[in-house]
């Protein structure tokens, strides 16, 4: 104590952040009028680091633009300096930093006691230790600063628990068992899950005599760890307690774990020469020009064990790889496998500069997924050439989605191409999520002029619908190697038991032959499973001899395996230290323990250390194997783990997992409003079908909004073409509207029932939504429906009347009621006009522009439609650029220009494909037929005609069920 107290005492400032906030400037508290001063001295100390002036700007000031955020902080650094006396703090014009001469801090005084055996240092270190790091000090307007510290408290947390650690056994071996007990006491506050601390507490207690105390230490074990992680004590734990309980033996100091044992050799890879050979000739040939290689076979047959092989044989050659999987877990989550494989490259030096060399435009696009390290500020040149910033915010969805698709295939490609081709991998393609496989379509068909090969792998028995139908549109690509592994020879299967590390036991070889039936993974589990077993004892299915080989592993290894199969996915050491309560040190031998055995393979290219199972499989029976209390017990503290992780703006990915552990963990009500944000996420980033999955769970779960949710997923299904699915939801959702929301709900019922080409039943809504949104029954006559706007917000009543009075033309014009059309058409744009909306306005051109065409005048036609296609920027709706372009492509085709409409439409078809407006996409491809018939391209125009047939048959109703008024689409 007096050594802290002359350290501090000879100190002309004195900053504690181990508890409130307290900083002593020549033994006076510092004062200063802004709590951001405070925090700037607090950052400068906690990481030790000097800071770039525009990461403080952008940390202390996230809502202002970066000239008032460098503003205040230039304001707050002056205050800041003043109130020092102009000392210590050095600023330059880039930078902040700390000099560290004259300045005491209780954090510094922790750290040195990590490396001290002195038990004075170590028990001053306590001492100093207030409470929580800077307790009860947050920033209202800073987010970033509140994550920053919750992210660096868990660091000091470990650091003081380690310190505590460290004096009680120092007090324990020096005979000193008071500060032992008080030392393990704290540390048992701290972490109240820690057993070996626990441990190490109850031998203390029990050697000053106090049994009672060592045996209530126990029991409350005993009944945290049942609450918090519904498991029992370790082993080792129950039986100190027994011994101390029996007074049997002495108590000795709990001695360090032996180091581990390496693994063992890997097995060899057999009967795979010739798909080895293979997959090598592909990556030797994308030196020329870049494509696809794919590996397909079964559960276990061995296509991580080939794709390591080529993995090591590149790297070797100099090349730079990256490797992804989807996961089960995760096939709802969009691009989750594609942020995996963009996380991966931030943490790589190589693969790191050359992301932080891409364009600002392109980093805009990637932000809406991960963040990435920040860009320079200034560049020597970037991968991309012409960067003029982030796009317009006007631009359509339909543009939008392919500049995001655009990025993340040629950011993959981009950051792996060399000299030496690159590598990128995705395991577990029959798991890809929706927009992943959009990702990985689109940067397949652009791989020619690329030194890159991507290898796919999948299990055939596990391909829906959908992901067969990626894997065939593969098979079109040139020249792609398809390596479908077949079950191993018996001859293979007998060098694999030849080449089994054992201690002279005999296999019995033609038994594992006979029962493997060639599988890889059963003669690897099988022979893990015991080397005497007479014959006819290898009939165990693999998920027995996987349980088997489970029930092995010591208590710690198997809750920590629990857990890590909860994770659904790979993961660090924290998250499997948050989601298994363990202490940490438990958790790395557990780990090691599960490495060593072959359960769980380590990733040691990643920085960060991340770990997965060696198979699916094993995951499987790790987590079949937990009880479902338990489970639900674990996704709950993975859930509140993954809550604590500092937030980022486009956190999809994180969101999609909350909402699946919520869910998992019985949590109903967080489930819910979990499911809803993550399937907003997914809709900012044209992730549809996943949107729909997510906002469909959020409502089955009952979250509360029923009526915004249902009229939401009404909008995703119509835009996929459920148009008997959108009605039921909308009307639903209409049956307990209130008056203010019932209009846009009856809108989207009338455009539902046109699109399904029900023309009476939609006028029927649409003329009740503009008598409802009108004072009385609307007069015949632009102005007369213009002037009876009836109650606020008149914005929002303008646009759904210029809405609805536009969906009815379109709905006269399909009846052939041109006449009508043009009257609701002119209504409409005087209602846009005087309101101001652009996007109402640009439909109403539209509608115009189609009536004009029914009428014989083109020329009338293409002016509506041009000023239409102006005014579709403004539009949220990517139908619109979509309905225009067809609509104008039309006019071009009876003008006589079939090659101009011919071009129109072949772009509109790839706009269809990536808004996934499946209707609007046959009608297209329907059209876009017509005209390349009537241009002579006959073979052509059957391909796409056979495309429009298949489309139409999968819109409408349901499995089966045709309605041919859909099929008669052709403008809208």
């Amino acid at each position: 104590m007096a050594e802290r107290r002359t350290a501090a005492s000879e100190a002309s400032l004195e900053i504690r952040v181990l508890g409130p906030l307290a900083v002593g400037v020549d033994g006076r508290p510092l004062v200063v009028d802004t709590r951001k001063a405070l925090a700037i001295l607090a950052m400068l100390v906690v990481d030790g680091r000097t800071f770039a002036r525009d990461e403080l700007a952008a940390l202390l000031w996230p809502d202002s633009d970066d000239e008032s955020a460098r503003g205040a902080l230039r304001r707050t650094l002056s205050v800041l300096r003043a109130g020092l006396g102009g000392r210590w703090l050095a600023v330059d014009r880039s930078s902040v930093s700390l000099d560290r001469h004259g300045v005491w801090t209780d954090l510094g005084m922790l750290e040195a006691a990590l490396v001290s055996s002195d038990i004075d240092t170590l028990r001053s270190a306590v001492e100093a230790t207030r409470g929580p790091l800077l307790a009860g000090f947050s920033l209202r307007d800073s987010v970033e600063f509140d994550d920053w510290r919750a992210a660096r408290s868990s660091a000091v947390e470990r650091t003081v628990g380690t310190v505590l650690d460290r004096l009680a056994a120092i007090a324990a071996a020096g005979g000193n068992v008071a500060t032992a007990i008080d030392a393990g006491s704290r540390r048992i506050e701290l972490d109240p899950l820690d057993e070996p601390a626990r441990r190490r507490l109850m031998a203390a207690l029990a050697s000053s005599g106090d049994r009672a105390g060592a045996i209530r230490q126990y029991r409350d074990c005993v009944a945290t760890l049942e609450r918090e992680l519904g498991v029992r004590p370790l082993q080792e734990t129950t039986e100190l307690y027994e011994r101390i309980r029996d007074a049997r033996v002495e108590i000795a100091p709990e001695q360090p774990l032996p180091a581990p044992a390496p693994p063992p050799l890997g097995l060899p890879l057999v009967g795979r020469d010739a798909d080895r050979r293979a997959l090598v000739d592909a990556h030797l040939a994308a030196a020329r020009h870049g494509g696809v290689a794919t590996v397909a076979g079964e559960a276990g047959i061995g296509k991580t064990r080939l794709v390591d092989a080529l993995d090591a044989d590149v790297a070797g050659r100099g090349g730079t790889v990256l490797r992804g999987r989807a996961y089960a877990a995760e096939a709802n989550i969009p691009y989750a496998p594609i942020v995996a494989l963009l996380r991966a490259a931030a943490t790589r030096p190589v693969t790191a500069d050359r992301l932080a060399r891409l364009s600002v435009r392109v980093r805009h696009e990637l932000d809406r997924l991960v963040a990435l390290s920040p860009t320079p500020s200034a560049r020597s040149g970037g991968l991309e050439t012409g960067d003029d910033g982030p796009p317009a915010a006007t631009d359509d969805p339909a543009a939008a989605r392919l500049r995001l698709l655009d990025a993340l295939a040629s950011t993959l490609a981009d950051v792996i191409e060399g000299r030496t081709a690159g590598l990128v991998v995705v395991e577990d393609v029959q798991w890809l999520d929706d927009a992943s496989r959009d990702v990985l379509a689109y940067l397949s068909r652009r791989l020619d002029e690329r030194r890159v090969l991507m290898v796919l792998t999948w299990r055939p028995e596990d391909l829906d619908d959908r992901a067969l139908s990626f894997v065939r549109r593969l098979d079109d690509l040139p020249a792609r190697p398809a390596v479908l592994l077949r079950p191993l020879s018996p001859t293979d299967v007998a060098t694999l038991v030849a080449a089994y590390p054992t201690t002279g036991s005999v296999f019995d070889v033609k038994a594992i032959v006979d029962e493997s039936e060639g599988i890889p993974l059963y003669v690897i589990e099988a022979l893990a499973a015991g080397t005497d077993r007479p014959p006819g004892r290898w009939s165990h299915p693999v998920q027995a001899l996987l349980r088997d080989r489970l029930a092995s592993v010591g208590d710690a290894a198997g809750q920590v395996l629990a857990a890590a199969s909860v994770i659904g996915r790979s993961f660090d050491l924290a998250a499997v230290r948050a989601t298994s309560g363990r202490a940490e040190e438990e958790v790395i031998g557990a780990v090691e323990e599960l490495v060593r055995r072959g359960i769980v393979r380590e990733f040691e290219k990643n920085p960060d250390v991340t770990f997965d199972f060696a198979h699916a499989k094993l995951r499987d029976a790790a987590y079949d194997g937990t009880s479902l209390a338990r489970r639900r017990l674990l996704h709950r503290r993975t859930a509140d783990w993954l809550r604590s992780l500092p937030a980022a703006a486009a956190d999809g990915i994180r969101l999609s997992q909350i909402a699946r552990h919520e869910r998992a963990a019985g949590r109903e009500i967080e489930a819910a409003a979990a499911f809803r944000e993550a399937g907003i996420q997914a809709r900012t980033v044209f992730a549809n079908r996943e949107a729909l999955g997510h906002l469909e769970t959020a409502l089955a779960l009952g979250y509360p909004d029923s009526v915004g949710l249902g009229t939401m997923i009404g909008e995703l299904r119509t835009s996929t073409g459920d148009y008997a699915g959108a009605a039921a939801i909308l009307e639903a959702a209409a049956s307990t509207a209130s008056p203010a929301d019932l209009p846009g709900i009856e809108l989207r019922l009338g455009r539902v029932h046109a699109r399904r080409g029900d023309l009476v039943t939609a006028t029927s809504h649409l003329d009740a939504v503009i008598a409802g949104l009108t004072a009385h029954d609307p007069p015949a006559g632009a102005d007369a429906a213009a002037g009876s706007l009836a109650g606020p917000p008149e914005e929002d009543r303008a646009a759904l009347l210029a809405r609805a009075l536009v969906e009815r033309g379109v709905v006269a014009h399909r009846a052939g009621r041109a006449g009508a059309a043009r009257q609701d058409g002119h209504s409409a744009l005087v209602i846009a006009d005087r309101s101001g909306d652009a996007a109402a306005a640009g439909a109403a051109h539209r509608l115009l522009g189609l009536a004009a065409r029914e009428a014989g005048d083109l020329d009338a036609a293409r002016d509506e439609l041009q000023r239409s296609v102006v005014l579709a920027t403004a539009d949220p709706d990517p139908s619109t650029a979509v309905a225009v372009g067809n609509a104008l492509a039309l006019v071009e085709a009876a003008s006589g220009d079939v090659s101009a409409a011919i071009t129109r439409l072949e772009g509109l078809v790839d706009a269809c494909e990536r808004a996934g407006l499946r209707h609007f996409q046959a009608a297209v491809e329907n059209n876009l037929a017509d005209q390349l018939h009537a241009a002579g391209r006959g073979d052509e125009a059957m391909d796409h005609l056979k495309l429009a047939v298949a489309l139409f048959a999968d819109v409408g109703g349901g499995p089966g069920e045709l309605e041919p008024e859909i099929w008669k689409l052709v403008d809208w």
